[in-house]
């Protein structure tokens, strides 16, 4: 297995993150399994300080191991032992690399990145277990990312709630780039469509990855690389790479939909270079605003139990619980 550092795909969720993490996957190098999430999970733990021994340190392996993202994977029933004479530090490390490298290897690869978009709020767990890790952050005009969201069992419900996430989301990485200006490369979702043999040499070049123009045939990718149950979300990817989810704002946005997300997030978008309309109405009224909140809150809570119990029987409910507890 390399030691080269790993890396991270991120972004805000819709804006072309599982296109290129299978444009990545198919390099000869390395190896990006679906969401792992789980670094979320075990962050308590790397801050805790309690690995110092072998036997700690394999039991949270063991419970990274039954994490359900990683059962997904594949990987052998068993987990590596941990070796002797770790640190804690080198623990965690050696925990939360063992399902990526599993998987690396039975690819083939000497390689593993990540891609999940949900990383990029915590960029500072990230690099405080890999100093030396890669960041390529995924931006896409948020109201495209709007229309493509909307309609899934996952994030926002309206037109304001989603300029709200978006923008958020586009200020998280904006800030992580400043403070990390060369282990941070932003690529657009537009850039990637349009020209995509550009943006991944682009971005194998940041990686340290060879390109072959074979990465560009996503087409190919076996649907088992998909999450189980999520094949659903990701239809446009058996058509190739290609500009038609480009701009689909104009066409599929009301005028009032288009003045409520530039009203919010007109800022980000203008700082990205898409283009906004002039004369955008002023900010929704306060009553308004909290009538948008009001929808999407009902919204997120039918979709939680839509979700997270009917979909997937249950089997991430105590994990996603304790992340929206803040007990993770």
């Amino acid at each position: 297995m390399s030691d080269a550092p790993p890396f991270f795909v991120v972004g805000n969720d819709r804006s072309g993150t599982t296109m290129l993490r299978l444009v990545l996957d198919r390099s000869a190098e390395a190896a990006v399994p679906p969401e792992s999430m789980f670094l979320v999970d075990t962050a308590a733990a790397r801050r805790s300080g309690d690995l110092g021994d072998a036997a700690e340190a394999a039991r949270l392996l063991e419970r990274i191991w039954e994490h359900p993202r990683v059962r997904g994977w594949g990987l052998p029933r068993e987990p590596p032992p941990v070796p002797a004479g770790l640190s804690h530090s080198g623990a965690y490390r050696f925990a939360v690399e063992a399902p990526f490298r599993a998987y690396a290897s039975l690819a083939g690869k000497s390689r593993w990145g990540d891609k999940t978009p949900a990383y990029l709020h915590q960029v500072d767990e990230l690099f405080a277990v890999w100093p030396d890790a890669r960041l390529i952050v995924l931006v896409r005009d948020g109201r495209d990312v709007a229309l493509s969201i909307m309609g899934l069992p996952f994030g926002p419900n309206n037109v304001w709630a989603a300029a709200r996430t978006w923008a958020a989301g586009i200020r998280r990485g904006q800030e992580a780039e400043r403070r990390h200006p060369n282990q941070v490369l932003t690529l657009r979702y537009e850039d990637l469509a349009s020209e995509p043999k550009r943006e991944v040499e682009r971005a194998c070049e940041f990686l340290g990855l060879a390109f072959d123009e074979a990465m560009l045939a996503i087409e190919e990718t076996d649907a088992a690389k998909l999450a189980k149950g999520q094949e659903g979300w990701f239809t446009s990817v058996w058509a190739g790479i290609n500009t038609s989810a480009v701009g689909k704002w104009r066409r599929e946005m009301t005028p009032a939909q288009q003045a409520v997300f530039a009203a919010v997030a007109g800022d980000e978008l203008r700082a990205l270079g898409y283009e906004t309309a002039e004369g955008v109405a002023p900010p929704a009224a306060h009553g308004r605003a909290v009538a948008y909140g009001a929808h999407d809150a009902a919204m997120r809570a039918v979709n939680f139990v839509r979700l997270r119990v009917l979909e997937e029987r249950g089997r991430e409910l105590s994990y996603v619980l304790r992340r929206k507890l803040g007990r993770a």
